[in-house]
C-alpha cells in the first residue's frame, strides 16, 4: 500500500529503510583541502597552467576524491562555503591565475585584449573608473534650491552676485 509523503509508491524508485540510506556527504574536508592543494600545486607547476577552471574541467580527476564525485566550476565556491579551511586556499588560487595573467600580459606573453577582457569579466578589474568629486551624482545644470537659504545668506549671495555681473 503507498504511503509516505504524497503517497510515494515503491515503484517511484528505492524508498529509505534501515537497510537503505544514501551514501554520506561526498566532500569531506579532507577530500576538499586534498582537491584545494591539488589546484594550488597545478597552478603552481607550469607556467602555462594560468586558468582554475581548466584543472577543473580538464585536468582534475573526480574518481581520485569520491568514486562518486562530480567537479564543475562552482565547486570551489561549495567547498569554500562548506570548509572555512578551503576558503583561503581556493583565494590563494584566484590570485595566482590573476598574478599570473599581469605578469604574462605585461610580458606579452598574451594576448593583451584577452587578458584585459578576463581580469575584468573574472577578477573584479575596471577599465575605467570615474568619480564625482562635485555633484554628489546631481546635474551641472541644476538651479540650487534658495529656498532653504536664510535672508543673511541670501543677501551675500546677492551682494557676490553684484560683484562679478560686469
Amino acid at each position: 500500500m503507498p504511503g509516505g509523503n504524497k503517497n510515494i509508491k515503491p515503484s517511484d524508485g528505492k524508498q529509505f529503510s534501515s537497510t537503505y540510506q544514501p551514501d554520506k556527504e561526498i566532500w569531506t574536508e579532507k577530500m576538499a583541502l586534498s582537491f584545494a592543494n591539488d589546484m594550488h600545486d597545478w597552478l603552481k607547476e607550469k607556467e602555462e597552467n594560468i586558468f582554475y577552471d581548466e584543472f577543473l574541467l580538464l585536468i582534475a580527476d573526480p574518481k581520485k576524491y569520491h568514486k562518486k564525485a562530480k567537479i564543475y566550476s562552482g565547486l570551489p565556491s561549495y567547498l569554500s562555503e562548506k570548509f572555512s579551511s578551503c576558503s583561503n586556499l581556493f583565494e590563494k588560487c584566484m590570485k595566482i591565475q590573476e598574478l599570473k595573467l599581469v605578469k604574462y600580459g605585461c610580458l606579452d606573453k598574451l594576448n593583451a585584449s584577452m587578458t584585459k577582457f578576463t581580469l575584468i569579466n573574472n577578477h573584479d578589474w575596471r577599465d575605467k573608473q570615474e568619480h564625482d568629486l562635485t555633484t554628489k551624482g546631481e546635474s551641472m545644470n541644476a538651479k540650487p534650491d534658495l529656498s532653504k537659504l536664510t535672508d543673511k545668506e541670501l543677501d551675500a549671495l546677492e551682494g557676490l552676485h553684484r560683484k562679478i555681473q560686469p
